[in-house]
């Protein structure tokens, strides 16, 4: 399985209960087809870049995830067909980025709090 990254941006006028909604919907659609959900976002009311259906705002939302390729082509195909989504876009993370994340989370050899220091020995 990859990891993955979809933004989808909802019409500005849904009701935050039916945002509520579309956000449970699409991590059940993950769930149900054999995805982790890693993490989801919401970045709230934002400009848009143009107008997209007469609209100059969206509210933006992130979801992270682990699945299958099957998984994001049904989870796209569902974002097409729900009125409330305007625009979306999906993004493979690709590996060498996950390995920076993880090097960039471990701890480093010998910067443990716990560490004592190393004595030098001095020879008589």
């Amino acid at each position: 399985m990859r990891e993955y990254e979809t933004l989808y941006v909802l019409h500005p006028e849904v009701p935050e209960a039916r945002q509520e909604e579309v956000k449970a919907r699409v991590r059940s659609l993950i769930e149900e087809h054999g995805g982790e959900l890693l993490h989801s976002e919401a970045w709230g009311l934002r400009e848009l870049a143009y107008p997209i259906q007469k609209q100059k705002k969206g509210f933006y939302l992130l979801v992270r995830y682990r699945a299958t390729p099957l998984v994001t082509g049904e989870l796209e195909r569902n974002l097409k067909i729900w009125d409330e989504v305007i625009r979306f876009i999906t993004v493979r993370i690709p590996e060498h980025v996950l390995k920076r994340q993880q090097r960039a989370h471990a701890p480093e050899w010998g910067r443990e709090k716990d560490a004592l220091p190393i004595e030098e020995s001095v020879n008589p």
